[in-house]
């Protein structure tokens, strides 16, 4: 009788694909939800699990290729969980291309062959999300601590002379 946490154990990597096949539907449907609702922290929150999740399901079955990969997509959704990245069209756009190719690599073993297409534009993409906001000074507090501030600032009146107005015009050409 063979270990059943043996990646070569059938009933393990049948597990494996169905577990994979519903982190991957919670990861369209929390990036969809997400990419409506940027500020959505539960939709956030389940992205990461389910990336997690089948991070370290791949991991198991020795899928190293879907592990390495979600462990960086990972990384990145910690960053926007931790607030030091928001999220924006391209982010968003950089997880759903990402999410494609661990369908692909999914589809790839379970049809028994290994992924082979060159990802590392992608892994590039994603590796310019992680830190970037940190270096930046940009965070997604930052972003919404401004927001709440000028909300709060009263508005300010502004008096043009003739001479203010002449001196705009030909600052602006």
């Amino acid at each position: 009788m063979s270990d059943y946490l043996d990646p070569g154990n059938e009933e393990l990597l049948k597990d494996f694909f169905d577990e994979a096949q519903s982190q991957v539907e919670l990861l369209e449907e929390n990036i969809l939800l997400l990419e409506n609702e940027p500020d959505n922290r539960d939709a956030v929150d389940e992205i990461f699990r389910a990336a997690h999740t089948l991070k370290g399901g791949a991991a198991t079955v020795e899928m190293t290729e879907i592990s390495e990969f979600t462990h960086l997509l990972e990384d990145v959704l910690d960053e926007i969980r931790s607030g030091d990245l928001r999220v924006t069209t391209d982010v968003i756009d950089v997880i759903l291309n990402s999410l494609d190719i661990i369908k692909e690599m999914l589809e790839s073993r379970l049809s028994g062959s290994r992924y082979s297409k060159d990802i590392s534009e992608r892994q590039k993409s994603l590796e310019s999300f992680i830190g970037s906001a940190k270096n930046t000074g940009t965070t997604t507090e930052t972003v919404f601590k401004k927001e709440k501030e000028k909300e709060k600032e009263p508005p300010r009146e502004t008096e043009l002379t003739n001479r203010g107005v002449s001196e705009l015009i030909r600052e602006t050409g």
